[in-house]
């Protein structure tokens, strides 16, 4: 980090910087412009916490694991699970931590909706707080990007570590936007709070408000070689890590430089709302290159965003460190979520025009539709898995397999386990112990979770083969004709967890227990 950058340190904004000549918002003008602070802020909020309170549970497919884990986490305090212990880990903990003290106190479910709300209203307002400080106070414009965005493919697949510290982070950067030193003054330590979160979002914050600072005091003109340092940098730390971890990359990552891709979630239907965000952002940087393309290219925010587009494109999508279980992954989509937010503060300068404003709350409702239905029957789903796992004996080793579905429906069916197991039965293939990415960490032959993750992974392929020391275990599986079913049966020495699974239990034996809801 360049020295003149301090966690204290206000970020300048010089006047051509701004995508259109509009006054800089205070922090007491940030609402003025478009609805009273008293109004705007209670309204905007009970929206935003509408889908944490719409459905039976809250869908998100890691947050199983996250609310199991709590629930372990609190039986280690007690002394009651010996081969499992909680690492002196300091970061990727913090949602965990809330977590599992919210759970002792009011129990799983008030639990898992007190800590996604506040992650939710931490990450959609510090969003909204950095957008109005760079670009402007278009409430049309934001708020529903905003919405969308705090609901999109990060949310839905449970990194709430980093979604949490993503949004410490967030309030970082808008503190640190030309503000005074009171407010100032409170930025530092929530980069402490974002690192116990996640380090990632911290590290992506520190980059923005160094080439931010750099920037505003390079003027215009340099701005241009600031960039090509910037990106050579990119470059240099893609070199870097290629040649000295196992990572993963592929050319698809371009299609993720704009962000748009977190608003496809539950499958090709999601395209409509990621096509017309598209098109929406595309009118609005038209309205903004008219005012002259050279001066909107050279300002900070345009090129913050660049810079976070030659990420998307340039890191690898997943690096296995050395210390770890399982890979560093779904970096693309972490960084994807970045790119949205700053192309929404680059653009959001330019006020909308009405139809443009009509259009977006109307894709944001179609957005949310389509969630809601997709929840709906997720939690239909689950409301047959609890059933056939507690049909179970008591305290049984349990995995699951979800044959023929996509990425976040088999991980969400997955992570349903985790869940239903609480306080019945032990989540046999949780990945968090075995990853070493977590707080609770697994000894060998501890008889309640898989500690070597080649295992856990073997388990998702559908290759791996029953030992001994598994047994006795049960599976759970989707089964009937279109598998809407939640089957069971108890699996057997030699046996290969095969995802082709149909309601005869494809890989030996028959369905024992089988539960149908129509």
């Amino acid at each position: 980090m360049h020295r003149s950058l301090k966690l204290g340190t206000t970020l300048p904004v010089d006047e051509g910087d701004r995508l259109q000549p509009a006054e800089s918002p205070s922090g007491r003008a940030i609402f003025s412009s478009a609805f009273p602070a008293w109004v705007a802020i209670p309204l905007f909020s009970a929206f935003l916490l509408i889908p944490c309170f719409w459905q039976s549970r809250i869908q998100s497919a890691d947050l199983g694991s996250h609310i199991y884990d709590a629930w372990l986490a609190s039986q280690i305090h007690q002394g009651g699970l010996p081969g499992l212990w909680i690492s002196s880990q300091s970061n990727n903990i913090l949602f965990d931590v809330m977590l599992e003290w919210l759970f002792v106190r009011v129990g799983p479910g008030l639990a898992q909706r007190i800590a996604v709300s506040a992650s939710v209203l931490i990450f959609a307002w510090g969003a909204l707080l950095l957008i109005f400080q760079v670009g402007g106070r278009n409430w049309w414009f934001a708020a529903p990007c905003v919405a969308m965005l705090s609901y999109g493919f990060i949310f839905n697949i449970g990194f709430f570590n980093f979604y949490l510290s993503m949004g410490l982070c967030l309030w970082c950067l808008a503190m640190l936007w030309n503000q005074g030193w009171q407010v100032r003054a409170v930025a530092s330590p929530l980069l402490v709070l974002g690192w116990l979160a996640h380090p990632f979002p911290v590290m992506w914050a520190v980059g923005l408000a160094a080439y931010s600072v750099l920037g505003n005091r390079a003027g215009a003109k340099r701005r241009v070689l600031l960039l090509g340092v910037g990106i050579a940098a990119l470059f240099i730390l893609r070199d870097i890590l290629v040649h000295r971890y196992r990572c993963g990359w592929s050319a698809q990552q371009l299609f993720f430089a704009t962000g748009a891709n977190q608003l496809i979630v539950f499958g090709p239907k999601y395209g409509v709302p990621f096509g017309c965000v598209l098109f929406i952002w595309a009118l609005q940087l038209r309205r903004i290159l008219r005012h002259g393309a050279v001066r909107a290219l050279l300002a900070v925010p345009f090129q913050l965003w660049l810079l976070n587009a030659a990420a998307v494109f340039l890191l690898p999508n997943q690096i296995l460190f050395p210390q770890f279980g399982l890979p560093f992954g779904f970096i693309t989509s972490r960084l994807a979520l970045g790119s949205a937010l700053l192309v929404c503060a680059a653009l959001a300068g330019e006020p909308s025009a009405r139809f443009e404003k009509i259009a977006l709350l109307s894709v944001a409702l179609l957005f949310f539709g389509l969630l809601y239905r997709d929840d709906r029957e997720l939690n239909r789903i689950e409301d047959r898995l609890d059933a056939t796992v507690q049909e179970l004996p008591p305290m049984q080793r349990v995995i699951s397999q979800a044959p023929g579905q996509s990425l976040l429906r088999s991980l969400c069916f997955h992570h349903s386990l985790d869940r239903a197991c609480i306080g019945h039965c032990f989540s046999y293939s949780n990945y968090e112990p075995s990853s070493r990415q977590f707080r609770i960490r697994a000894r060998p032959d501890n008889g309640i979770v898989m500690d070597n993750y080649s295992d856990v992974d073997a388990v998702g392929a559908g290759k791996y083969i029953v030992q001994t020391q598994d047994l006795p275990a049960y599976l759970v599986y989707r089964c009937g004709l279109h598998f809407d079913q939640v089957c069971s049966r108890l699996l057997h020495l030699g046996e290969r967890v095969d995802k082709r699974i149909n309601s005869s239990g494809m890989s030996g034996g028959t369905a024992q227990n089988s539960l149908s809801h129509h």
